[in-house]
């Protein structure tokens, strides 16, 4: 019995599947062609410093001299930093790259024969298979993303993000939560910005937390008074459920005596989330200082994640208020603080060209919470976690 001719909607939606189908495989494999270029460079590089026999004659200008060298316009120092730091990083990638080349290429007798030798060797991987628990493998009290996961499942922009984190279990904790949540990058650095990490550590449920963060995630489709680098370990957090910057506030208003001498002499505490009346919209003043040696308003906004611009512009209209309709005749300007957990360097130097001299960024770090109870959170979220259909 022949096969009915298809309607023209079936057409469609035919040609449509196969071109997103193939479309998505070939961005999957563009992606394992640049993490896997990213890797190997790495890996020849620290393999040459290693035992190059002429590595001394270059020594600290190796890889200027070989960014100069190299034909490759995007091929940059700072590139080749990069892939060194991506290698030293997750060196037990090692098996997943040598298996995906093989594949792709082809093995001979000499190896991979596209692509020139020294590469890594298809070897008994550090983790071993019975050892994988989804996204998650451990071997012995490490936990660790599955290589093939990493590779798989993250960009190398991705990839990017997380070897700037200081430890193995951060990048491991950011790595797991973005896989099974399939974050964008923005995602990915909005989180580490944020906290999560740590924020998660603390809260009595951590689980629910995690929950809801998934839920609303991104996906893919005066200079002498001032810290610059305030650590705020003394608001020893009390756990919650879930906390944000309204949190943060109440935790430092708890510990004012504490944040006051972490701030500098003269601060003297006003108000918090001081309302002030612009056009027909109230505004609230996270928290309002008054400092005596100065001689001025100190107006503190907090931020649970990365400095944006914008953040630096709604500070500015705060004190372009105060300077109008609230400081006394002898007042000097207002000075504004601006807390974030992070400040890319870049940014803002832009924006310093722009902001109120009297307007300072300053950063500020949770205190991390126990290793043990951030690697107990991952086994349980590991084992329970079930992965989108394909």
């Amino acid at each position: 019995m022949p096969t009915p001719a298809p309607d023209f909607d079936t057409l469609v939606s035919r040609i449509q599947a196969t071109s997103d189908v193939l479309r998505q495989d070939a961005l999957v494999v563009i992606n394992r062609n640049v993490t896997t270029r990213a890797w190997l460079t790495g890996y020849y590089i620290v393999e040459y410093e290693q035992h190059g026999k002429d590595r001394a004659e270059y020594g600290a200008g190796l890889l200027k001299a070989l960014a100069e060298r190299l034909e490759d316009r995007d091929v940059s120092h700072e590139t080749l930093k990069k892939n060194r730091r991506f290698y030293q990083t997750y060196p037990d990638l090692a098996p997943t790259i040598a298996s995906y080349l093989t594949v792709r290429f082809g093995k001979g007798d000499s190896g991979i024969t596209q692509l020139p030798a020294p590469i890594p060797q298809i070897g008994e991987s550090v983790i071993t298979r019975s050892e994988e628990r989804g996204i998650l493998a451990q071997s012995g009290n490490e936990i660790r993303v599955n290589p093939s996961a990493l590779f798989d499942r993250l960009s190398y922009t991705h990839i990017l993000q997380l070897i700037n984190l200081p430890d193995d279990l951060q990048r491991t904790f950011y790595a797991f939560e973005a896989i099974r949540g399939t974050w964008s990058v923005r995602e990915l650095k909005r989180q580490i910005g944020s906290q999560y990490y740590q924020r998660c550590g603390w809260s009595t449920d951590p689980h629910k937390l995690a929950r809801l963060t998934q839920q609303k995630a991104t996906r893919l489709d005066v200079k002498d008074f001032i810290k610059t680098d305030s650590v705020l370990e003394f608001l020893d957090l009390k756990p919650s459920d879930i906390w944000d910057e309204k949190d943060l506030e109440n935790s430092i208003v708890d510990h004012l005596r504490d944040f006051i001498l972490e701030m500098g002499s003269g601060f003297c505490f006003e108000a918090r989330q001081k309302k002030i009346l612009i056009d027909d919209a109230y505004e609230k003043v996270d928290l309002v200082f008054y400092h005596r040696i100065l001689k001025c308003h100190v107006l503190i906004e907090l931020k649970t994640r990365k400095f944006n611009y914008a953040d630096a512009a709604q500070l500015g209209v705060y004190m372009a208020y105060y300077r109008k309709h609230v400081c006394e005749p002898d007042d000097n300007p207002p000075v504004g603080i601006l807390l974030c957990t992070e400040a890319g360097k870049e940014m803002v130097e832009y924006v310093n060209a722009f902001i109120a001299p009297q307007l300072f960024l300053s950063k500020y770090q949770l205190q991390l919470p126990p290793k043990e109870k951030i690697a107990e959170f991952l086994r349980h979220e590991n084992a329970t976690h079930v992965p989108p259909p394909p």
